[in-house]
């Protein structure tokens, strides 16, 4: 094994915060995953495995217990056993908290947690949660004396967790976050020494790093130059479906989008083929619903949206707009792949038809306050990760309001409850009928209008061997030095 060795890993976006329950990006994760643990992850073949915790039972409908690894300690010396376990559960679904952390709507089933010794604790739910070991992979877990201690503004700016690095900088002003490898890790030491994530907006600028060594992982790599990296001798281009899918929300109280037909005439006027081939190199798939096709329930029957300018004009005239209309569509810069460049075509391609967009292309820092504070008066493209492989994650936590995942408020009575009913039982067949109930009730609605399944594409220097995961996450304990 090589050591002493650094790796920058580039991604569109810094991190928003150090605290790992008060945030809803991928890119901030892919900071905090190494320096916290869950009690469980999901490996590269996204099978649920064992981590903080080393095993589990399910006790009842309601009930599983968690029995913890012995002799793991926080980075700074605090010891990590079931105080801390229920402290972080706990925490995390706190119902006096305002405002509350953005994934709360994921664990809300948690009614409480039960410390059985030091190292067994019996997580007891208010109902039946099919996707509750699911949403535990994504529930990192957290010192409770040291935030007593410091306070939760210094722990959101210097973390200390159980995970292969430790904590040493962050650089807000440049965008840099600096790590090292926890030499006592007890999933064993790290191929990586020095780890730095470097926020990149631009895909030029992550590809010229990559070019000159400046960079060794670069996240959301741009497809068009693939052919360039895959040339270089050191350098490949490596990639995988994602669980990330590209919608376009759409505000539905707006005195305008309120207009069920306007939104289904937007839908027909974008051709969501010519953004994946032009703009993305072919690397997506058209979504029929809000939900990729891999996950559980997602009806196969129900076809994507078709494009189909002569109905949008059509449409167009049947909600009021015979001379057309004009509209707001917000778009960040840099946190996802061409996120710019392929609003800039839809707003061409919804002109097409009469719908007149003006693009507002904000910063991703001020574009997620937005959304956080429910700011969206139009439309806005963004994307939605569910590394849950089920719809209840989507769902329950984008259509029904109020929920800080729900920044335009849509909320539907017959949506509700088919989505809350699936969320309560484990029979599987019926979950299945009532999500695609659910997913007609969407297609008929539109608060989004579904554009497409991310395929994840990164740069990668071949001195690491790393596959991508189809949950997006990036395990520096899981690169490898090559020989």
């Amino acid at each position: 094994m090589k050591t002493n060795q650094t790796m920058v890993i580039a991604q569109g976006t810094d991190a928003s915060t150090m605290d790992p329950h008060a945030h809803s990006e991928t890119t901030t994760a892919n900071i905090l995953l190494q320096v916290y643990d869950g009690l469980v992850r999901r490996n590269p073949s996204m099978e649920i495995e064992p981590w903080l915790a080393e095993s589990w039972s399910v006790v009842s409908d309601t009930v599983i217990e968690f029995r913890l690894r012995a002799g793991v300690t926080f980075h700074h010396g605090e010891a990590f056993n079931a105080e801390a376990v229920k402290f972080s559960l706990e925490r995390m679904i706190d119902p006096h908290r305002e405002p509350k952390f953005p994934p709360y709507g994921r664990f809300n089933s948690i009614d409480h947690v039960d410390i059985i010794d030091d190292l067994t604790v019996q997580v007891v739910t208010n109902r039946p949660d099919p996707n509750l070991l699911a949403q535990l992979t994504g529930l990192m877990i957290l010192p409770p004396r040291y935030i007593a201690e410091k306070g939760e503004e210094y722990f959101s700016r210097v973390p200390s967790g159980t995970g292969p690095f430790r904590f040493v900088k962050w650089d807000k002003d440049n965008g840099r976050v600096e790590l090292v490898a926890n030499e006592s890790y007890w999933h064993g030491r790290p191929d990586v020494t020095n780890l730095v994530f470097q926020a990149v907006p631009e895909g030029k600028d992550r590809v010229q790093g990559l070019l000159d060594g400046t960079i060794h992982l670069a996240a959301n790599f741009p497809p068009l130059q693939r052919e360039q990296i895959d040339a270089q001798p050191g350098l490949e281009v490596v990639g995988t479906p994602s669980v990330g899918v590209i919608y376009m929300g759409i505000n539905t109280h707006h005195p305008i989008l309120k207009n069920k037909k306007l939104r289904h005439a937007i839908s027909h006027a974008i051709n969501v083929q010519e953004l994946i081939d032009e703009e993305l190199s072919g690397c997506g798939a058209p979504l029929a619903g809000p939900v990729y096709p891999q996950a559980f329930g997602v009806d196969p029957s129900i076809a994507p949206i078709t494009y189909d300018p002569e109905l949008a004009v059509q449409l167009l005239k049947e909600a009021g707009y015979p001379d057309g209309v004009d509209i707001k569509l917000e778009a960040p810069d840099g946190r996802f792949t061409q996120d710019k460049e392929i609003c800039l075509r839809i707003g061409e391609q919804l002109g097409r038809v009469g719908i007149r967009v003006h693009v507002d292309v904000q910063p991703w820092p001020q574009f997620i306050s937005r959304f956080r504070d429910h700011k969206y008066d139009q439309m806005y493209y963004v994307g939605w990760g569910n590394s849950t492989f089920d719809p209840d994650e989507v769902y329950r936590n984008a259509y029904i309001a109020p929920n800080p995942w729900n920044p335009t408020d849509f909320h539907n009575d017959e949506l509700e409850r088919a989505v809350v009913e699936a969320s309560n039982i484990l029979d599987a067949e019926r979950r299945k009928e009532l999500y695609k109930q659910a997913c007609l009730i969407f297609r008929d609605e539109l608060p989004w209008v579904p554009l497409f399944q991310q395929f994840d594409l990164y740069g990668l220097n071949k001195q690491w061997k790393w596959q991508p995961r189809m949950d997006e996450y990036i395990y520096v304990c899981d690169v490898k030095a090559a020989e």
